[in-house]
């Protein structure tokens, strides 16, 4: 994605891997298969491939504001034990290299925000130095949704204390503990406010505490909707939750609320998984909803 300008502020990608994910009846469970051949004509190849798998991206935002550098979302990471998920384990990507390009170092990160703590949003929170896990960002913020980091600290407990492996991978341990230790966390119930025009919204559901992030400058606005939406395919079908989401019914509601207020508006949605170009916006068709890609 080219860098986005949005009023004052300037939004750009840092992606750590694209290309095909899984099955689109893996990720979306419920899915109707035959309906898809419908919408072929805008899903495919850039959303889904010709062997039905979806085509995802794992990518960071970079929100920059006259006042904040605002990193959203930390993908996987490098060095984590993943080996459940072949594709991330001990990965090894050019994320910092790619973050450089933007002209940004870890030391220029004012605030790290995840919008929920599943593996693919926490991993660069840290990185391993002389073998410990050490936050990234170390001028950095990070700022977890209070009831988000409540939930998986009790499963991560748990799990510890029952002798089972621990929820998301292990990466509540290695990517969300150590910056607490390091006390570079900032723990937040409901709303809240970075800066004027920034502001974390509550959308529960994916996750028992995942967020949205809103931007607003000059008249202008874009939504950092994190996995509200994992592929734009669930615009045919707004009940299609993910086999990832905690409370599927409760992210339907969201995903739904979300499309009414976004449809047909000059708003951004930025979403954690499509694909370049990323930036797009819901419009309404004959057919129901699809998603428009005019910046490229």
């Amino acid at each position: 994605m080219k860098t986005l300008q949005l009023g004052q502020f300037s939004i750009d990608t840092v992606v750590e891997t694209a290309g095909p994910f899984a099955p689109v009846d893996f990720v979306l469970p419920g899915v109707d298969l035959a309906r898809l051949e419908q919408h072929s004509d805008w899903l495919m190849p850039r959303f889904l491939n010709a062997q039905r798998q979806l085509m995802m991206s794992f990518h960071s935002f970079v929100l920059r504001t006259p006042r904040h550098n605002i990193l959203i979302d930390t993908c996987v990471g490098n060095d984590k034990e993943r080996p459940l998920r072949q594709g991330w384990h001990r990965q090894q990507s050019n994320y910092l290299q790619s973050l450089a390009i933007l002209g940004l170092k870890p030391e220029d990160i004012d605030f790290v925000c995840c919008t929920h703590l599943h593996a693919d949003h926490v991993g660069w929170n840290t990185q391993l130095r002389e073998g410990q896990w050490v936050p990234t960002f170390p001028n950095a913020r990070y700022v977890f949704s209070d009831t988000e980091y409540k939930h998986w600290e009790t499963e991560h407990r748990q799990a510890l204390a029952q002798g089972r492996p621990t929820p998301n991978h292990g990466s509540f341990g290695d990517s969300v503990l150590p910056v607490v230790d390091a006390g570079q966390a900032l723990m937040v119930e409901g709303g809240h406010d970075f800066e004027a025009g920034v502001q974390l919204e509550p959308a529960h559901g994916h996750t028992p505490g995942s967020c949205v992030l809103h931007a607003r400058s000059a008249g202008e606005h874009a939504v950092f909707t994190g996995d509200i939406m994992h592929t734009p395919v669930q615009l045919i079908d707004l009940s299609w939750s993910s086999r990832f989401c905690h409370d599927p019914v409760q992210a339907q509601q969201v995903r739904q609320t979300l499309a009414e207020q976004l449809t047909d508006t000059s708003s951004w949605m930025m979403a954690a998984h499509f694909p370049d170009p990323v930036a797009g916006r819901i419009v309404s068709h004959a057919q129901g909803l699809r998603w428009s890609c005019d910046h490229s």
